[in-house]
């Protein structure tokens, strides 16, 4: 009965039409509280052309925070505020900071009614209306905030086949950051349908606050393993996901005696970062206290900071090895399940991990250790053919994507 759940839970996501109409479905019978909203916004002087920023709702460690930053310090004539809720240190940093409003509060939806642009590295945590992403408050509700612009910061570089789902019916971003001449191409190009200035190439704005740090950070042997998830296990129970292959590849390596008496041997700290709070949730499931390996909350720990103080990444198919690139930090790839992946996920893209990657494939755990050796023998130098490639990769390193995003926006 689970598993039945589960598909079903899991083809309504899936399956974007169907997806696409409730979504709908929910925006219009919320048509009270929007109007109430809008009615507020009008009287709501200090909210006038305001530049409403922020990411999942909950945290500030992207490139909303770091864009949110450089608004701060450098231009205070911006009528700048940040969405986040809870008990957080990042919350209560964003306070300190500037202007701030708990997400999806009533005077969450006042300031997106008062804006002039929404800047999020998210789709739908921005839109403070219940299911909605921006295409369909748009579709809905537009002519109630004609003038009002979406700018999508991303979360990351997009590298996969995402034209049935980030193209320009379904997204309807006014902008969308682009951060490599290749990625600005892709989306560019007429598979994607966005017309001619949407997409914008800029740099992400994490990169200025890596690239302002990368000095200040004493960089220490750590390797960070990071695996992306994998949608198709999202509404499984833990049973299940015990059973699945991923799970079981994983547990396997961060079990392995080799791996473990590597790190006790070398003094290496080997720490497991799965950036996506599905696996979060599911860490206790490694059993991780018997192990050399030390789990990571990310909620209680600072992207950036883990970024630039580790000498390693190591990640399946995740964008945020594109941050290690960035600042010519050894890299691997562990692909253990390449084919379900692109069956389940995504489709193959512009990027091909053999010709562009930024490190070495590993299919089996035993080839990854070896890898994870070589690293540790060679004091994690980058090898010269994968430096050619971040080279190639980075349209600049100059620590002003903050400001080319501006450039852009106030023009």
């Amino acid at each position: 009965m689970n598993q039945i759940k589960a598909a079903a839970i899991y083809y309504v996501k899936r399956n974007i039409k169907l997806k696409d109409f409730i979504k709908r479905v929910l925006i219009v019978l919320q048509f009270p509280i929007v109007l109430i909203a809008f009615v507020y916004s009008k009287f709501s002087t200090k909210n006038r052309n305001l530049w409403l920023i922020g990411e999942t709702g909950t945290d500030a460690k992207d490139n909303g925070s770091a864009f949110y930053s450089y608004l701060i310090d450098n231009h205070p004539e911006i009528n700048t505020m940040y969405y986040i809720s809870g008990e957080t240190a990042a919350a209560a940093r964003i306070h300190r900071m500037g202007k701030s409003v708990v997400t999806n509060s009533f005077q969450h939806k006042v300031a997106f009614m008062s804006a002039k642009y929404i800047l999020s590295t998210h789709d739908g945590y921005s839109i403070p209306f219940v299911g909605a992403n921006w295409h369909d408050f748009k579709a809905v509700y537009g002519w109630l905030t004609p003038r009002l612009q979406f700018v999508f910061l991303s979360h990351g570089v997009s590298k996969d086949d995402e034209s049935g789902n980030a193209n320009y019916q379904r997204t309807r971003f006014d902008y969308f950051v682009t951060s490599t001449e290749d990625e600005y191409q892709e989306f560019s190009s007429s598979r994607y349908g966005y017309p001619s200035g949407n997409v914008i190439k800029t740099g992400l704005s994490r990169y200025d606050v890596l690239l302002a740090n990368s000095d200040g950070i004493t960089q220490k042997r750590n390797i960070v393993f990071m695996p992306t998830w994998r949608y198709y296990l999202a509404d499984v129970d833990d049973e299940e996901f015990t059973k699945s292959r991923y799970f079981k590849q994983i547990y396997s390596l961060l079990h392995d005696s080799d791996l473990n008496n590597l790190i006790s041997d070398n003094q290496v700290e080997f720490y497991f970062f799965p950036p996506h709070h599905e696996i979060q949730k599911r860490m206790k499931l490694f059993d991780l206290d018997e192990t050399k390996v030390v789990p990571i909350d990310t909620e209680a720990s600072v992207f950036s900071d883990v970024v630039l103080a580790s000498s390693m990444m190591i990640t399946d198919f995740s964008s945020v090895i594109f941050d290690f690139a960035f600042l010519y930090k050894r890299t691997a790839y562990f692909q253990f399940d390449l084919e379900e992946y692109r069956r389940g996920q995504y489709k193959q893209g512009y990027f091909q991990y053999a010709r562009d990657g930024f490190g070495p494939i590993c299919t089996t755990k035993d080839a990854l250790i070896s890898e994870v050796q070589n690293a540790v023998s060679d004091d994690f130098k980058i090898e010269k053919k994968y430096a050619k490639r971040i080279d190639h990769t980075f349209a600049w390193r100059d620590g002003k994507n903050c400001e080319r995003l501006f450039n852009i926006l106030v023009k």
